[in-house]
């Protein structure tokens, strides 16, 4: 058996570590980390040129898979003259090049499935074959939560290959996501005025417009003066238009701010002001929230979260203690959650903080370096 304890040298494939979304970030955390920890890390993006490397934009692995076999030949290279102990895919349409590489370049393979993203690809005809034969090559597999794992299993299994699950299972680690604590803390002022906050993109599967929908019983029903700030990219200009229609109908105007995206100072602003964060995500068969570190993000910061009950982002919030799981498809339960936390202070704060703490970077990166020396001992 190889005991093999020393650094290490991982390669990390992902799309940015300078953005502010989840991919990025937690890309970011983990490479940090592992420099922390004394290991050698190279870090190859769709945005610089890393080696000669640079990633195409990853929804393109999605709809032209053909560029995956182009891909794996460049990571290849890079793998031959650089030679990691570990290649580490963070966010999953790169892993499509697992197929094409050397088998001691696969058997070296570490993937992060999030959530949506890990299952598109075995649900698409096109990616199907490739993802199939991903996730049977690649060495280990990450889940940010237990949704998502159950999730890539059921796909996996409505693909009736039993050797394929037990394969997946056997492999896949659940590692939840982790959040930076705030070095201080912003105080709060007193105010009349409560706000609600949102931050991720103006679509669909965020809940946008079922939390405009209990914003507006909230108002019908309590006396308290509110505003809720939606902080994010508007892409879908469809949906923002229903959203625009649905604030106007209901007089919210005044109370719902769709302020786009912000820099990190404003958001920073936003947190610090904020009472209350409002997600409450939806799930389809294609689409979920593999687990919301913006919920952590939140509570890091002494703010109560509701968001779905369904999800991966269940995992994220501590029933009652750092915030409430709702049906998203129903508001007037959205609504009395909301009174629950602005007007009868149902949920401590520093029970929030508290939960935050349990899920720090230092866990997280201790966990996934586990996962590595499991792979590199074998």
């Amino acid at each position: 058996m190889n005991t093999y304890t020393g650094p290490m040298r991982i390669l990390y494939l992902c799309q940015s570590v300078d953005g502010m979304d989840g991919w990025a970030t937690y890309t970011k955390h983990l490479a940090d980390g592992m420099r922390e920890r004394g290991h050698e890390v190279k870090v190859c993006d769709a945005q610089s040129l890393a080696e000669g490397l640079q990633l195409p934009p990853p929804l393109q692995m999605l709809t032209r898979p053909w560029k995956a076999f182009f891909l794996a030949r460049t990571v290849t290279s890079l793998c031959n003259s650089w030679k990691p102990d570990i290649i580490h895919v963070t966010v999953e349409p790169y892993a499509l090049v697992t197929p094409f590489l050397p088998r001691k370049w696969q058997e070296r393979m570490v993937l992060t499935a999030h959530g949506s993203y890990g299952v598109r690809p075995l649900q698409e005809r096109w990616t199907r074959p490739l993802a199939l034969r991903t996730y049977r090559n690649i060495a280990a597999c990450i889940t940010v939560s237990q949704y998502t794992k159950d999730v890539v299993a059921a796909e996996l299994q409505a693909r009736g290959i039993k050797e394929d699950v037990e394969t997946f299972n056997r492999k896949t680690t659940v590692i939840h996501n982790a959040v930076a604590l705030p070095e201080q803390l912003m105080t709060k002022k007193p105010v009349t005025l409560k706000t609600i906050l949102c931050v991720g993109g103006v679509k669909p599967r965020k809940g946008i417009l079922e939390a405009v929908e209990a914003c507006a019983l909230y108002k019908q029903t309590y006396d308290t003066p509110f505003r809720f700030i939606i902080i994010g990219k508007a892409q879908d200009h469809d949906y923002v238009r229903i959203v625009q229609e649905c604030i106007a109908q209901h007089g919210l105007r005044d109370q719902v701010i769709l302020r786009g995206a912000v820099p990190q100072e404003e958001l920073d602003r936003a947190y610090a002001e904020a009472d209350l964060y409002l997600m409450p995500a939806k799930t389809t068969p294609s689409t979920f929230e593999g687990f919301g570190i913006v919920f952590l993000e939140a509570n890091a910061r002494g703010i109560p979260c509701i968001g779905p009950v369904t999800s991966g982002a269940a995992e994220a919030i501590a029933e009652g203690r750092s915030g409430f799981r709702v049906d998203p498809e129903n508001p007037r339960d959205i609504a009395e959650r909301m009174h629950r936390i602005l007007d009868e202070h149902a949920i401590d704060p520093s029970a929030c903080i508290a939960w935050a703490k349990e899920h720090n970077l230092q866990a997280q990166v201790q966990a996934v370096e586990d996962v590595y020396k499991h792979i590199i001992r074998k």
